[in-house]
């Protein structure tokens, strides 16, 4: 790889990892249907694209900090930029969600002002289903907050230090908060327990942006990272490092950081490979391009029909599961590309407008 092309802020083979990670988001929201036993284990794994988003996120926005010229005005344009693309359509669905069942006894439950300042994440239980995958984006607000001072104050060496020290503390402060009567829930969803795919993928675009990198060691560490981030991961999943529902709360979220992101590494230095083409493809690369509105709005859409189980013909199609997946699949990927199309775009073209 060239020293301009590791300055790109684009990776066309990423946009399909982001598909690959909403599908497996997806899958492990189809949990209320009667699935076959191979399907039901997929829906049971799912929930690790959330891990791959984080990745991506920590690389994609460190790239991109490390191309900003630190500056009284380089945090702001950051910001605004930021906003001009995750807020509009999360507030939509917030707002969506409360006049749609604020009066119901589980809306009455739900803290809305937590949702206006990006801090659900930190209610103690999940309550209503279709703003349920929204905790995610306060780790990344929260992430946003803090990440950019980091990049603009300290030089590359010192942060070359910095994220692998806070990668290492991770595991610990789990294990703490495991012992200190901290629930699943907390240690999933609470910003300080889940960094882990955002440092490793910050440490990714570290190693990208760094002329000094050859990209022939790019690719062996993408090797190691995925040899040692797999084997880790199935050998804790299987064994139960102090697990909760199967899903690791040590070392997991590590182990998940470390195998996404030498996948991510992998499909930069290797994007010739077989799987870089197929995450190139047109279609695999428009779906992780709507992949936001696909995250957000699927879990609404899923309860909307839900709710119809009254009617004979849709109570027929979600009892029927392989019937309800290309249902539900279908119309999230419909819907988000509408919303893509008439709402999100305007605003993105407003966003690239601010440099």
């Amino acid at each position: 790889m060239s020293p301009a092309g590791r300055g790109q802020h684009y990776y066309p083979q990423l946009d399909g990892l982001r598909a690959a990670a909403v599908f497996l988001v997806l899958m492990n929201h189809m949990s209320d249907l009667s699935l076959p036993a191979p399907l039901a284990y997929v829906c049971a794994l799912g929930w690790i694209g959330v891990d791959a988003f984080f990745v991506l996120s920590g690389f994609l926005i460190t790239i991109i900090l490390l191309s900003y010229k630190p500056g009284p005005r380089a945090f702001g344009v950051f910001m605004l930029r930021r906003v001009l693309r995750i807020w509009p359509l999360y507030f939509v669905i917030v707002l969506a969600a409360y006049f749609t069942i604020w009066h119901d006894p589980a809306g009455m439950k739900i803290n809305w002002l937590q949702y206006f300042f990006f801090l659900q994440n930190f209610a103690p239980e999940f309550i209503a289903r279709s703003v349920g995958p929204t905790w995610s984006l306060c780790i990344e607000e929260h992430f946003y907050l803090v990440w950019p001072f980091l990049i603009f104050l300290l030089p590359r060496r010192a942060l070359a230090w910095v994220l692998p020290a806070i990668f290492l503390s991770l595991p610990f402060i789990r294990f703490w908060g495991l012992h200190h009567a901290f629930t699943f829930k907390q240690l999933y969803t609470e910003t300080q327990f889940h960094l882990d795919g955002l440092v490793a993928g910050s440490f990714a675009a570290l190693l990208i942006s760094s002329n000094s990198i050859r990209p022939r060691t790019l690719l062996r560490l993408a090797y190691t990272c995925l040899a040692v981030g797999i084997s880790a991961s199935v050998l804790g999943y299987w064994n139960g490092w102090d697990a909760t529902e199967g899903h690791n709360v040590i070392f997991g979220f590590s182990t998940l950081a470390v195998s996404f992101t030498g996948l991510l590494l992998f499909l930069i230095t290797g994007g010739s490979s077989f799987l870089g083409r197929v995450f190139s493809l047109g279609p695999v690369r428009y779906i992780g391009k709507i992949s936001y509105g696909i995250y957000l709005l699927h879990a609404g859409l899923f309860s909307f029909l839900a709710r119809l189980d009254h009617n004979r013909f849709m109570g027929a199609i979600e009892q029927r599961w392989i019937l309800a997946i290309p249902l539900r699949v279908t119309l999230t990927v419909f819907v988000a590309a509408l919303s893509f199309k008439l709402f999100e775009s305007p605003i993105l073209r407003l966003k690239d407008r601010v440099r």
